[in-house]
This record gives structure tokens, C-alpha cells and sequence, in this order.
């Protein structure tokens, strides 16, 4: 590590001993890879999880535009520089720098340190595009690259003197001609005309086009006069570069980095409130509603996995016709169950994951979006060419899906009140400045848009393009209401009653609340969707709620719950399929008991160490047993008696079972872990504390250390952890240079 390195990581510690202890909870919140188990117990060992390369690649990619702009003027100026310069740089008013700068600080990526501002050590060579600025990296590290002859050409060229013949004096000399804009902006002016045109290009564009003849033919090239004189440099066999100094200086001191504080505007169009109120309920009921029927379906027939993996047309066809409802919410309603547990692959089949009471409908739609902002999955998004896959195909993870929502909740909460972005085309500048670094080309933004788009119009978090009281409380803005309170609204605002009327109809005028559509759907056929639900019904209905363990009495009270009246009609329709319902019995037999003497049959029906077998007399030599043949055929012989078994044919060959597996269990993670802890919490803990990271002092922590000299004292604490709790984690390789940020 550089000097300045050092003494900006020294700086680090300091300043995050600075802080207060709201403060430090706030980084903590911002950065929650530095709180993972096990958790730091120094300020010093929080630095150090604070300055990983992964972790502040991480942390870059949440941030807009102008904070990577600020940042990138920051790199450009060596990764550390008077604030006034980097405010200089990029023309900026002190109150939106001021914003962007602590928007950075609250990340810890950038920290004040008097007079200057120090950037994270894993942004100093920075890893988006040919470097900060279209600059090239700074003459300190290419010169230094290469020989005494070429260093004394280019002292030579510049026209400065060396206070010797050794290579360190002539690097000094280099360095200080190459740092002396106006004297590179002298030579360049004496240049010849096509030289100087072409450097010219090179600061500006930040690339070089037609170098090869350089490193292929030598000296004999259309650069050999820039590189006689260092204002490019080619320390190896690949292109040469301009050094950082030149392009700046060439660029002229009216120069000035790009930046953006402000977000761009959307196009809009007018949307009553009442309208988008009316939508709004209407389709947080339907999302619930939609969902439960998803739920049961899957509990009653579940879907079966292919062989590629997720769920096939078919059956989200067969889904979609259950819910009516579309195939995308079919598709995006699978997800979603998965995502928050409530569904799981068994046996190659989707089925519920527990079982249990239905939660109250307000809670399960607010379950439903905060599992939807975070889900790593975009359902709904389709491919130009091969069009959406499988739902809960495994190559359908996606972890920038979360940044992605919250980039376009946070676009749509900054329109105007009574305003609706028309269409998710008018996004793609707010959400690609709110998040660049989700796409390389906001070419590719529009169909990620739309997908979010739709999926938020299912959950009624959307509606005519504006954010509902659910969207504006998931954009953690400035809502009146929290999430919890605006779902229960939104559910209220559902019509709870029903006309029922004498042709056997039910009628709801208007989006029927989950509970009233949970109620007809269980005893009646539903007939059409829209402004009003129509419902019929019929013997097979009402039989399939009583199947399901509803009273005629029962029934026809939450009728009369629901409804201003019962007609006679249907109360005829329930009392006789009541009437009726169960004349016929079917019971399930595990097998039977065949025997050519009926009194042997007699005396085995009344054993009493036979009694666990439930059994029952079909005829004088059948008898049902409730339990497999293998327990009945044990359970015989335990008495005394010789069956045989058969498969409905010739005797069934019984062979011995197969010897259990020696294989050795993988040991199961320590049950005795403690809650991890909040920001708040592990913030009063660390506040305070020593800039030094303490070294483990068990033998696992030993040998690491013996092992793995180069790791440092934080990841041998979390490697030791690892080891001693059986838990897994994740490492990186990295081949020493900077890796692009995480989309």
C-alpha cells in the first residue's frame, strides 16, 4: 500500500471514531455486510470490513449519478484533494455537493479530514470504464516503468533539467515537467499540426485509435513525437497511455467533470385521485384474494416441477384459470409465495411449506409487498427473443431486482400530486440516474421497466402510473400512513357485502373483500370479474363447501353476515344437498384380510393384541385392516398366526431391507446462536471503542494465522467462525486489480 493509502486508511479509523453513536447506526444501516456474524467488536475491525473492495463495490452500486460523478472527480484527483478542488472540478453549488458528499459519508466510501476529502482505497483505481474521467492512470505509476533512456528522452523533450544522470533524478525531472500544466500545454502548442490535433482527441475522448503501428514497428509510428516527450507512454507491449497530468492539463483550466445533482424530469399525465383510489382497492383485494386461491390450489393439486426446472404453460395455465385472473399474475403470484416461504419444492412437487390459519387479509398483503421489494427475481420480464421462461426457474435470480424497484418507487414518488408517469418508457432517465449502474445502456432499461411496471400494477402498488398509499409507504418517503396501515385501507375500501337474489346469483358491486370472495368461492361458481363479481350456485357447489367442513347452518349464517337477505330458493338448495350430503360413505383400507375359514377370520377379529389394526368385517372371510401390509403382516405373525402376502395375485416375495448408509452427516450449524443485532444496538457497542482489531486467541484462530498469513486479523476472525459454527460463507478471488461493481 501507497503512503497516501496509509495514511487515508489511518484517516478512516479516526474519523469513524469521530462519530456519533446515531452516526455510526446509520453507516451500519447503510453498509449491513459489515454487521454479519461474527459481528466486529472495535472500531478498528469495523474499518476494516468498511474498506473491503467487495463490500464498498457493493455500496457503489446503490448510489445515483451524481454521487459516482463526485466520486469519479475524487479518483481523478488521486483519491485524495482539497474539497475546494474537487467543488471546483465539478462547478457544483456548495448545497448539492454538501448533499452528495454526506450521501457518500453515510456509506463510507468518502470522509472529510480537515480541508480534505479522502476516497475509499477500493475506488482510488477506479473500476468503471478506462478510468476516472476518461484519464489515464497518473504519471507516478508508468513512469517509474520505464528505461533511464527513454526517462532521459523525455526530460530532453520537455525542456526541464535533471539534477543528474541516475534514473530516480530523471524520473523527478519527468515528474515535474509532466506536472507543470502550462508547460505542457507549451509543448503541445509547438507541436506539429496533426500531432497536436491528434493529442488533442486523446484528452478529450480519453482513448487512442490507431496505435497499433507503435508497439509493431517501434519508434516509427503516428505517436512518436508525443512519446518522445511523455505526453504518452508506453511502458509495455500494450497501448499506450496518456498520463493523468497531460489529458488534464491539455483539457485547459476551464475544464469541468460532469455533474448532475438534480434528477430528470417525467413525462405526466393528470389522474384523478378517486380513480386512482377505486383501482387501488380493487386491486390490492384481487392480489389477496388471487393468492389464496394460489395457496389452496397448490395444497389440493400441486403443480409438478419439470425437469429443467420451475412450472410448466400447463399448469399456470391451470392456475391462471383457477385465480381468474391473468397468466403474468398466475406467473408473478407463484414467485412470490416461494420468496416468502409460504410455498416449497417437496418430492418434485410445489407444495404449502406449513400449515396453518390464514393470516387476516390486511397482513397477508403487506407480507406480499415487503417480500415483493426485496425479491431477487423479476417474474414478469421477457426476453425479446426466447420470451419469459419458467416460473421459479433456478437461472431466474436476479439480485439486482430489489435496486431496481426501489430506483422506480423512488422516481414515481417525486411526481407531482394528482400526476401519473404515462407509461414505464417516460422512467428510464430518473431510474438509469438514480441507479447507473444498474445497466451498462439505458438502451437496455425498458424492458426491465415494464416488468416492474406490471408487477406493481398486480399488487396495487401502481395505478394510472401514480403510487398508491402502498407504493408511497414502500418508497419510504414522507407517507402519512405506514405499510401495516395503508394495506388494512386498502382492504376496508373493498365492497364486504353481497346481493344474493333468487336465480341462485350472487352479485358484489364492486372489488369483493378477500374474506367475501374466500365465502362465495367456497360455495359458489364464479361466473364473471370486473366492476361487479357474479357468483351462482349450484348442488356441486354448496356439496364442495360442505366437503369442506361447513355446516348448512354455518353456511347460511355467513350468508346472512354477508347479505341483506337470503332467498328461499337457496336456502331450499342448501337444506337438501345437507339433507343428502354423506347417505353414501367411502372409507380408505389400507389392505384386506383374506381367509378361506370364517371362524379363523372371527377369532382374529376379536384379538385384542390385533386391536391396533383396526379391523372390520367385510365379509364372512374378508376383513379390512386400516394399517399396510407390512404392519399387518408383522402384527399377524407377532400373534401367532402365518399370513402370506399377496399382490393381488401369487404370494409377494419379501426381501430383506437394504442396510443403512454409513455415510458420515455434515455436523448441523450451533443452535445456540444469538439474534443478530440492529444497527442501534452493535452502533452502542462499538462507540467508543479501540481503532485496533483483536486477534482471535482459540487454536482455530491460531492455526489461521499460521496458514494464512496474508489474510488480515477481521477475515481470519470470520474464517475461525465459520470453521468453529459450521456455517458457510462466501470468498472472493480477485486478481489484485479492480473488479467492476455488482449490477
Amino acid at each position: 500500500m501507497a503512503q497516501a493509502e496509509k495514511e487515508a486508511a489511518g484517516s478512516f479509523g479516526l474519523w469513524l471514531a469521530g462519530l456519533s453513536q446515531k452516526e455510526l447506526a446509520g453507516l451500519l444501516a447503510e453498509r449491513p455486510e459489515t454487521m454479519a456474524a461474527p459481528e466486529p467488536l472495535t472500531l478498528g475491525e469495523l474499518a476494516e470490513r468498511l474498506s473491503g473492495a467487495h463490500g464498498v463495490l457493493v455500496a457503489l452500486a446503490t448510489c445515483d449519478l451524481p454521487s459516482l460523478q463526485l466520486a469519479e472527480a475524487l479518483a481523478a484527483l488521486g483519491g485524495t484533494a482539497a474539497t475546494a478542488d474537487v467543488e471546483e472540478l465539478l462547478d457544483a453549488e456548495r448545497g448539492d455537493f454538501e448533499n452528495v458528499r454526506n450521501g457518500l459519508s453515510r456509506r463510507g466510501l468518502v470522509w472529510p479530514e480537515g480541508d480534505l476529502l479522502h476516497l475509499a482505497e477500493a475506488l482510488r483505481q477506479w473500476p468503471l470504464g478506462n478510468g476516472p474521467l476518461g484519464l489515464g492512470p497518473p504519471s507516478a505509476v508508468v513512469l517509474p516503468l520505464l528505461r533511464a533512456d527513454d526517462l532521459r528522452r523525455i526530460v530532453r523533450g520537455l525542456g526541464v533539467e535533471a539534477l543528474g544522470k541516475r534514473k530516480a533524478e530523471l524520473l523527478d525531472a519527468a515528474l515535474a515537467g509532466l506536472g507543470d500544466a502550462d508547460r505542457v500545454r507549451r509543448v503541445v502548442a509547438a507541436a506539429p499540426q496533426r500531432e497536436r490535433r491528434q493529442l488533442e482527441k486523446v484528452a478529450r475522448d480519453g482513448h487512442i485509435d490507431g496505435h497499433e503501428g507503435i508497439y509493431l514497428f517501434g519508434r516509427e509510428g503516428p505517436y512518436t513525437w508525443a512519446l518522445e516527450r511523455g505526453l504518452l507512454v508506453q511502458p509495455d507491449w500494450l497501448g499506450p497511455v496518456m498520463p493523468a497530468e497531460v489529458a488534464m492539463a491539455l483539457r485547459g483550466p476551464s475544464y469541468r467533470a460532469p455533474f448532475m445533482p438534480s434528477a430528470p424530469s417525467v413525462g405526466t399525465d393528470k389522474v384523478p385521485e378517486s380513480v386512482v383510489a377505486a383501482e387501488f382497492a380493487a386491486m390490492s383485494a384481487c392480489a389477496v384474494e388471487e393468492m389464496s386461491v394460489v395457496l389452496r390450489s397448490c395444497a389440493s393439486q400441486p403443480p409438478a416441477r419439470l425437469k429443467t426446472g420451475g412450472v410448466g404453460v400447463r399448469e399456470l395455465r391451470r392456475m391462471a384459470k383457477r385465480t381468474g385472473g391473468s397468466e403474468d399474475a398466475a406467473r408473478l403470484w407463484f414467485e412470490l409465495a416461494v420468496a416468502e416461504g409460504l410455498l416449497d419444492w417437496r418430492d418434485g412437487a410445489l407444495v404449502p411449506a406449513a400449515e396453518g390459519d390464514e393470516p387476516p387479509a390486511a397482513e397477508r398483503l403487506a407480507s406480499m409487498l415487503r417480500t415483493w421489494v426485496r425479491m431477487p427475481r423479476l417474474p414478469l420480464l421477457e426476453d425479446p427473443e426466447q420470451g419469459r421462461g419458467a416460473p421459479l426457474h433456478p437461472r431466474g435470480h436476479d439480485p439486482a431486482a430489489p435496486r431496481l424497484r426501489a430506483a422506480v418507487l423512488q422516481s414515481l414518488a417525486d411526481l407531482p400530486p394528482g400526476h401519473g408517469a404515462d407509461g414505464p418508457g417516460q422512467l428510464v432517465a430518473a431510474v438509469t440516474w438514480r441507479r447507473p449502474l444498474l445497466f451498462e445502456d439505458a438502451e437496455l432499461a425498458p424492458p426491465y421497466l415494464k416488468a416492474v411496471w406490471q408487477e406493481a400494477e398486480l399488487l396495487g402498488v401502481l395505478a394510472r402510473g401514480a403510487l398508491t398509499p402502498t407504493g408511497l409507504a414502500l418508497a419510504d418517503v414522507n407517507s402519512p400512513t405506514s405499510l401495516d396501515a395503508a394495506a388494512a385501507d386498502a382492504l376496508q375500501a373493498a365492497c364486504d357485502e353481497v346481493l344474493l337474489q333468487a336465480d341462485l346469483t350472487a352479485v358484489v358491486p364492486g372489488p369483493p373483500s378477500p374474506r367475501l370472495a374466500a365465502l362465495l368461492d367456497s360455495a359458489a361458481d364464479r361466473e364473471s370479474r370486473g366492476t361487479a363479481s357474479v357468483w351462482r350456485f349450484s348442488p356441486a357447489s354448496v356439496r364442495r363447501a360442505l366437503d369442506a367442513g361447513r355446516s348448512a347452518g354455518g353456511l347460511r349464517a355467513d350468508l346472512l353476515a354477508a347479505g341483506t337477505d337470503l332467498p328461499q330458493p337457496l336456502a331450499y338448495l342448501i337444506d337438501d344437498v345437507a339433507r343428502r350430503h354423506g347417505e353414501v360413505t367411502v372409507t380408505a383400507l389400507a389392505c384386506a384380510v383374506c381367509c378361506s375359514r370364517p371362524a379363523l377370520l372371527v377369532e382374529i377379529l376379536a384379538h385384542r393384541g390385533l386391536r391396533r389394526l383396526g379391523l372390520r368385517e367385510l365379509a364372512p372371510t374378508v376383513l379390512a385392516s386400516a394399517e399396510p401390509v407390512d404392519e399387518t403382516l408383522d402384527a399377524l405373525r407377532e400373534a401367532g398366526y402365518l399370513p402370506v402376502g399377496t399382490g393381488g395375485g401369487p404370494p409377494v416375495i419379501e426381501r430383506a431391507a437394504p442396510r443403512p448408509s454409513r455415510r458420515r452427516k455434515r455436523p448441523a450449524p450451533s443452535a445456540g446462536r444469538s439474534r443478530p443485532s440492529t444497527p442501534i444496538d452493535l452502533a452502542a457497542r462499538l462507540h467508543g471503542t479501540s481503532l485496533g482489531v483483536p486477534a482471535g486467541t482459540d487454536d482455530v484462530a491460531a492455526g489461521l494465522a499460521e496458514l494464512a498469513p496474508h489474510l488480515s486479523a477481521s477475515e481470519r476472525r470470520i474464517l475461525a467462525h465459520a470453521v468453529e459454527t459450521g456455517t458457510a460463507i462466501c470468498i472472493d478471488y480477485v486478481n489484485g486489480e479492480a473488479t467492476r461493481p455488482p449490477a
